[in-house]
């Protein structure tokens, strides 16, 4: 079953879980500077239980996407607290300039991204994440977040995150999602 948002930027795009449309709801409702809304605009107050679903990176560098903000839903499932971390140290060596790049257009084209993710844990186990990535100005007005709204599909069987954590991360499939500005030139 997917789910539509109500936001004219998002109506085609079809979410497996309610908690992205909602986020995309509100990011749209958002004012914005060039087609990017401001993180001081950025009420969490609102967002109740989906809070615990979000993802914030921050542009460093080319090969530095820092780990701002991990939601506690997220943080449990590392089985450590990543903050701070460099998101591209979960990305296979082959796969990381690819996946930097991707994340950087988000805020350099600007557009939205919505990424059907394999995670992959330590003991080999394997599960399905959606994740839905939009732009953000920081405190400065420069456009260097990335706000992320991520649920995944729980495992069939009990894991224990501190004992099996998170290794590595997998695009199963990438959608970039215009904005405004049109759909950037990518290739997975």
């Amino acid at each position: 079953m997917s789910v539509r948002s109500s936001s004219p930027h998002f109506s085609h795009v079809e979410f497996e879980h309610e908690q992205a449309a909602s986020f995309a709801d509100y990011w749209h409702s958002l004012p914005k500077h060039e087609l990017i809304p401001s993180r001081l605009d950025f009420d969490p107050c609102t967002q109740g239980p989906i809070l615990t679903t979000y993802i914030i990176h921050e542009l460093v560098s080319t090969d530095f996407i820092k780990i701002r903000l991990v939601g506690t839903k997220h943080r449990d499932g590392f089985g450590a607290d990543v903050t701070g971390r460099n998101y591209l140290d979960f990305v296979g060596p082959e796969r990381r300039p690819k996946a930097a790049r991707a994340i950087q257009l988000v805020c350099e084209h600007p557009c939205g991204m919505l990424v059907r993710l394999q995670t992959t844990t330590e003991t080999g186990r394997v599960y399905q994440n959606e994740t839905f990535a939009l732009p953000m100005r920081d405190n400065d007005g420069r456009a260097r977040l990335v706000y992320y709204q991520s649920n995944s599909t729980p495992l069939a069987e009990y894991r224990d995150p501190e004992a099996d954590k998170l290794k590595a991360f997998g695009v199963a499939r990438r959608t970039f999602i215009d904005i405004g500005a049109g759909l950037p030139a990518f290739e997975d």
